[in-house]
């Protein structure tokens, strides 16, 4: 739908549509675990199985094309009950949960080295803040109702965003942003690092000295008020285009 949506021209959110991707990559692995215990041993669960997914994902269709707020509620409400269901199941069957080992393909997905899509459906929580354990089968329970509540949260989300308008975005991104306005709020010296980067032309390392900014970035930052009236922007332009050449030909040499 939101591939529909994007072709009308009506409606582009690319970070929504990476959520959306982490959370169908959370459900996907939900679906393996109860697989992997025996849910799809018997041709009748199966059978049901399979045509209440297909009744559910046209229903859904249906009620996002004419309200996305809508079919976001609805999943909020579905998400909210697999929350209650998952927490009575664990709540009653603790200790036996407790003696029984992790499916393997739970074990997989939640003590990955690679949790970056496990982060990006969590917008309400930062990248790298949870990493639950997966020990027991009642860690794998705890965990997936963990998730659920997580989605719940993010369905709540894409409900602002869709009431409010502005922006929905995945956790990486968000921390992303957030380190960029920390690090443009502190104080910068950004004068001084610049002037000691253009006296050399690179590290011990050997990575050039000059700054990782953009060529404009670092045009400014030379270009401090007051520090020379005479000097024009070409002339500084002109300036760092000989320094940053005379770095390239003193790599090269060495």
């Amino acid at each position: 739908m939101l591939h529909l949506y994007e072709s009308f021209g009506w409606w582009r959110a690319a970070e929504l549509r990476k959520v959306h991707g982490a959370e169908e990559y959370n459900e996907l692995h939900h679906l393996l675990i109860m697989e992997a215990l025996g849910g799809n041993a018997r041709w009748s669960d199966r059978f049901l199985g399979y045509h209440v997914a297909v009744a559910y994902y046209w229903l859904l269709i249906g009620v996002y094309f004419f309200s996305p707020r809508l079919a976001y509620q609805f999943m909020e409400l579905l998400e909210a009950h697999a929350v209650d269901t998952y927490g009575t199941f664990v709540r009653e069957n603790r200790e036996r949960l407790k003696a029984l080992p992790p499916p393997t393909v739970a074990r997989s997905y939640y003590a990955s080295d690679d949790l970056y899509y496990f982060d990006d459906f969590q917008v309400s929580t930062p990248p790298g803040a949870r990493r639950p354990p997966c020990d027991t089968l009642l860690d794998v329970f705890q965990n997936i109702c963990e998730d659920e509540a997580e989605h719940v949260k993010t369905m709540r989300a894409c409900q602002d965003y869709c009431n409010n308008g502005g922006e929905l975005v995945s956790p990486h991104l968000a921390a992303q942003r957030h380190a960029a306005a920390a690090l443009a709020a502190a104080p910068s010296s950004r004068h001084d690092e610049a002037a000691s980067a253009s006296s050399s032309s690179s590290s011990e390392d050997g990575e050039r000295g000059l700054p990782q900014e953009s060529f404009g970035e670092y045009v400014q930052g030379m270009m401090m008020p007051g520090e020379d009236a005479d000097k024009t922007p070409s002339d500084a332009k002109r300036a760092l285009w000989k320094e940053w050449a005379d770095a390239v030909n003193d790599d090269a040499q060495h």
